[in-house]
């Protein structure tokens, strides 16, 4: 396959994001040029088209190859996602994950509300075999990047097989992106001893016991921030409480540092430790994108505040995720996992 054919394409959704369409524009097009990709940016053309330079539209010399698809507006934040989506069949989130479904773009990114663009991926995409409920997990902890969290919203009321999926999305998660060959998993529960939890965390855990991953039982929340897991597996209620209360217990204590600290430390250092922490609890929110896990195409969600460095990595993220191979070594992984709770439990 000669290099113009290998070429990957991500579809960016302009519209999407409290800085669109300017920011968003300028982040895809700095990390196109660092990445090699070339970009769908989908958006309205009378706003995308003006933004995008002479020397970067396709066709112009040592140009990227870069073509505007044309879209709606995004769905309002706020706007009730299926209704929206239903009476915006062109909003741009949606056009965007439709570039991905009629194969025009590997991977798609946009900062759009959180509800309907999980919502348009699902609709457009589909979900990957074995996977009943599309989720979104990250590393939530600065101090350890090294545990992951999943589901931290999407699906608020989960049965034992849901957890068990997450838990293996995010082990594919953990080997794909960061290298770690055999991730271990946990339970997040009110205890650690066997037995501990609800009804849906007990029977996860027989379950996760078969599985053939690495799991190591259930973990306490002292145990989650300290880093004793990989995969740290809960529903989407659950994980958004801990991401929240996570992210302003950082924000407080860097506060209570300032006023503590403040004669004590010289200005320059006392904000570098403050801006550390607030750094260590909110990577999302400062940072942030989260990929959408389970559907049948790789899909980023960007936050909504994103600026043009966060739009970068989060289009940096996306090439990862395609050049990895993730949907692919994820609908393998599930099919394992399936296989192996299907044979019959050997007595003792």
């Amino acid at each position: 396959m000669g290099e113009t054919a290998s070429r990957l394409r991500v579809a960016v959704d302009c519209m999407g994001g409290d800085r669109a369409p300017r920011e968003v524009v300028a982040g895809a097009l700095a990390a196109a040029r660092a990445l090699d990709v070339d970009l769908l940016l989908v958006g309205v053309p009378d706003a995308v088209g003006p933004l995008i330079p002479a020397e970067a539209r396709a066709g112009a010399p040592a140009g990227l190859a870069v073509e505007v698809v044309a879209s709606g507006p995004a769905v309002p934040e706020g706007a009730p996602p299926l209704a929206s989506l239903r009476a915006m069949p062109d909003a741009s989130m949606a056009v965007t994950m439709r570039q991905v479904r009629h194969g025009r773009a590997e991977a798609a990114v946009s900062a759009g509300s959180t509800g309907p663009t999980l919502l348009a991926a699902v609709r457009e995409l589909g979900l990957i075999e074995g996977v009943r409920r599309a989720c979104v997990g990250r590393q939530i902890l600065g101090i350890h990047p090294e545990t992951f969290l999943i589901d931290l919203g999407p699906t608020m009321d989960c049965e034992p097989q849901h957890l068990v999926e997450f838990a293996v999305i995010g082990t594919t998660y953990m080997r794909v992106f960061c290298g770690i060959a055999e991730p271990t998993v946990a339970l997040l529960s009110n205890g650690r001893e066997p037995g501990k939890g609800n009804r849906v965390v007990k029977q996860a855990a027989d379950l996760l016991a078969r599985s053939g991953l690495r799991f190591i039982g259930l973990l306490e929340g002292h145990h989650f921030v300290a880093g004793q897991a990989n995969v740290v597996v809960c529903d989407g209620f659950v994980g958004n409480v801990v991401l929240k209360t996570v992210e302003g217990l950082g924000r407080e204590i860097a506060a209570w540092i300032e006023r503590e600290l403040q004669d004590a430390l010289p200005p320059g250092r006392l904000a570098e430790v403050t801006g550390r922490l607030i750094e260590w609890t909110n990577p999302i929110d400062l940072h942030g994108s989260l990929p959408l896990l389970g559907v049948r195409g790789h899909v980023v969600m960007a936050h909504g505040a994103s600026d043009r460095h966060a739009i970068a990595a989060a289009v940096g993220q996306a090439v990862q995720a395609v050049r990895g191979r993730f949907v692919e070594t994820l609908r393998a992984a599930l099919a394992d996992t399936r296989a192996r709770l299907t044979r019959p439990v050997q007595a003792g």
